[in-house]
């Protein structure tokens, strides 16, 4: 049994979440990884902010990539004309291109364009 835990932890990410509905409580979202792996298979985003995001790149595009944009609605600025994969998108280019080439971005988030 322990070891079926362990190969489930391997494929995927769990990822917490405020609830919009309801700021004192939170949302538990599931979504597959890509690559088997123990990085952020439990990530606490309950306080994050959009700095936070560049930290989390990889985490962030698979939810993207899995519709889960309306759990990562909170970082977004709701003033923005932009909409939140967008303003995520934004964050995840902005970043690294102030650490390293416009070539090694599309090479690092390979959905980034």
């Amino acid at each position: 049994m322990f070891s079926g835990w362990a190969v489930a932890a391997l494929c995927l990410h769990v990822v917490r979440t405020p609830d919009p509905q309801d700021p004192h409580q939170s949302k538990l979202v599931v979504i597959p990884k890509q690559e088997l792996g123990v990085k952020e298979t439990y990530v606490d985003a309950r306080n994050w902010t959009m700095a936070d995001v560049p930290d989390h790149g990889p985490l962030i595009l698979e939810m993207i990539k899995a519709d889960k944009l309306n759990e990562l609605k909170f970082l977004a600025d709701p003033k923005s004309k932009q909409s939140v994969e967008v303003q995520l998108i934004d964050a995840l280019t902005a970043a690294q291109r102030g650490s390293s080439s416009e070539s090694s971005t599309t090479r690092t988030y390979p959905h980034i364009r």
